[in-house]
């Protein structure tokens, strides 16, 4: 799936393999889940989650790599919890290289996303959610046109200091896309 600046593809060995190199990046972690934590699973075991994505059903779960400039491994977008019946999914996003975080690839990220999956499986809403300090990421997702739909409070930890979780929405007609490019958001 290619989008403005960046190209979903499904997950190689290689790619997941570096997908381990970033869940055990203490700053990484801290964007990704409002903790400085590493994995701590020695490299094979963590391996082992690559044949699990592997089976998964893509009605219900999916993961992407995310290539920048020069197809280069940037970063991760997922879908989970789809329901074909109400038409819905819950998304995630990790930039894995913090040397491009801020300039635009993770918004350009979610919305290559969220154009696959209105398009592949008509979906009429899609749902994310972070922790209300993490503004650079809330940004980002308005950017898309999600609109923050409600507050869970104190749901979450914060380097060990509660925090409220942000729930963050988009229905299909409030996707704002960028189409500068013929082949935006197109799957072929």
């Amino acid at each position: 799936m290619q989008g403005q600046r960046v190209t979903l593809k499904p997950f190689t060995r290689e790619a997941y393999r570096q997908r381990y190199d970033w869940q055990t990046d203490p700053d990484v972690s801290y964007y990704a889940h409002g903790q400085k934590y590493a994995v701590t699973a020695p490299v094979d075991a963590f391996m082992n989650g690559y044949e699990r994505c592997l089976a998964e059903d893509p009605s219900r779960s999916g993961l992407f790599a995310v290539y920048g400039d020069g197809d280069e491994l940037i970063g991760e977008v997922d879908y989970r919890e789809m329901d074909l019946v109400t038409r819905s999914a819950v998304i995630g996003v990790t930039l894995g290289k913090k040397e491009i975080w801020g300039k635009g690839y993770g918004t350009d990220a979610v919305r290559t996303l969220c154009i696959f999956l209105f398009e592949r499986f008509a979906l009429e809403r899609i749902q994310l959610d972070t922790w209300a300090e993490n503004t650079r990421a809330i940004r980002s997702y308005e950017k898309v046109g999600f609109q923050i739909e409600g507050t869970l409070r104190k749901a979450t930890l914060v380097n060990g200091v509660p925090s409220d979780v942000v729930i963050m929405g988009l229905l299909r007609d409030e996707l704002k896309v960028r189409r500068n490019k013929s082949s935006y958001g197109r799957t072929d």
